[in-house]
């Protein structure tokens, strides 16, 4: 009998591909990796470069499956980064080394906004030009905040007696608002976070922090030696992507940023004027004290010598650190 070879050839192909097809399906897919990401408060300009990370879907693009939580301070962060509920957490890395003081096993893995950005802020009516013009005045601030910490140390540094100032704790929803609603007459926050939230409502000048001799790097990605033990690769691409987040946000891409968290906090009620100023104003923090064109996200030993320098004279830390024991560039790229 003779062989119809074209027949046979094309059943042979189908019988091919069905195989192969099957295998395919059988064959599970690699799973993409978690990581649980919290950040320091409600949503506001320097999340943009998470946030725009998840909704472009870079993060998933490298096989990673990364949840984003809202924080309600940077210390409340770090406390659940230490006790192994979150994986890595964007804050205040000042306050993470006071925390590290403390016990907790955190490290700073990558460094953003590279000089201090605390600031007292005060309305721009009232003059005020040094912190002892601070003195008889009302300063809200919230227990969670950066500033926690260092509240002491600055009236201190300032010579201002205790009590002359008149720091009232409240609920970190309402630090802004008593002070745009002129119940106090200023706020304790991060100068590029603040100013433009109450610009429209009532302008305030800024003391930064630094400016008293006690200066730190300020917002970074940390997480603990047990997390980059277990999920090396993983937080790696998280750092990765997140410098190149930066990168591209501050070469004309701010307006992707926010419209990036508008989009993943939908509900948040933001004003995208708001978001905008604050990731503006953030661009000049992004230097490194120590030297020029420090790429993003590097972090180095001259910066945290300062800031360990700082904090040993405001007791915040004891004597006897060096600054690998607070940071680590090896996730970032080579």
């Amino acid at each position: 009998m003779k062989r119809n070879t074209g027949v046979f050839r094309y059943l042979t192909g189908l019988l091919a591909g069905a195989v192969i097809g099957a295998l395919t399906i059988a064959a599970p897919a690699q799973a993409a990796e978690s990581l649980l990401v919290r950040l320091d408060f409600s949503p506001w300009g320097m999340h943009g470069a998470m946030h725009l990370a998840k909704e472009k879907g870079w993060f998933a693009k490298e096989g990673l499956n990364v949840e984003i939580q809202d924080g309600t301070g940077t210390i409340n962060t770090l406390q659940l980064l230490a006790a192994g509920k979150v994986d890595v957490g964007q804050v205040s890395l000042g306050t993470m080394a006071v925390a590290k003081e403390h016990g907790l096993d955190l490290i700073s893995i990558a460094g953003f906004a590279r000089s201090g950005d605390l600031a007292v802020m005060t309305d721009e009516k009232l003059g005020i030009k040094k912190p002892k013009d601070l003195i008889g005045k009302k300063i809200v601030c919230f227990t969670a905040s950066p500033w926690a910490p260092f509240i002491q140390p600055y009236l201190k540094a300032n010579g201002i007696p205790d009590g002359a100032v008149n720091v009232v704790m409240v609920a970190p929803s309402a630090m802004v608002s008593t002070y745009a609603s002129g119940n106090a007459d200023g706020f304790m926050s991060q100068a590029p976070f603040g100013q433009p939230m109450v610009k429209k409502a009532r302008p305030a000048s800024a003391l930064l922090l630094a400016d008293s001799g006690i200066s730190f790097p300020s917002y970074g990605l940390v997480s603990t030696s047990k997390v980059i033990s277990a999920k090396r690769d993983a937080v790696k691409k998280l750092v990765q992507i997140e410098v190149r987040a930066w990168k591209y946000i501050y070469d004309g891409h701010i307006d992707e940023a926010v419209a990036a968290i508008l989009a993943q906090r939908p509900n948040a009620k933001l004003d995208p004027t708001v978001l905008k100023g604050q990731i503006e104003a953030y661009r000049p923090f992004f230097n490194s004290p120590s030297g020029k064109d420090v790429p993003f996200g590097v972090q180095t030993d001259a910066d945290w010598a300062a800031a360990i320098k700082s904090m040993e004279q405001t007791g915040q830390i004891k004597p006897g650190h060096k600054p690998a024991d607070y940071y680590t560039n090896s996730l970032l790229a080579n």
